[in-house]
């Protein structure tokens, strides 16, 4: 169910951020996408990063922010370019899917 939450808000997003945007899950596999040709896809190396901790990371041209209430991250932002904006892009983005995340499990839960 969070795929749906977090495609939606992903989609909203596209077009006020010029690059592409998208959530990992803790197998990194992406589970929501702007590009929605990669939604299903895997990315191998990422799926390490992920378990280290909640702090931004780039890979591959990625901009990768993890993200999820518990000591370990379910899931990772990400978004397409190496430069500060892209870093602030992801926090923010975090910090949105975290909070809808959580707010669905409460109501839900």
């Amino acid at each position: 169910m969070s795929n749906r939450l977090f495609q939606g808000l992903v989609h909203q997003m596209r077009d006020s951020i010029d690059a592409t945007i998208g959530v990992v899950d803790e197998t990194a596999t992406i589970i929501a996408c702007s590009d929605l040709s990669r939604v299903g896809t895997t990315n191998e190396f990422v799926s390490l990063d992920l378990s280290d901790s909640h702090d931004i990371f780039i890979r591959d041209g990625f901009t990768y922010k993890p993200f999820g209430s518990r000591v370990k991250p379910d899931y990772a932002v990400f978004v397409e370019g190496v430069d500060d904006a892209a870093a602030k892009y992801a926090s923010i983005l975090a910090i949105a899917l975290s909070n809808i995340k959580q707010y669905y499990d409460e109501k839900y839960d």
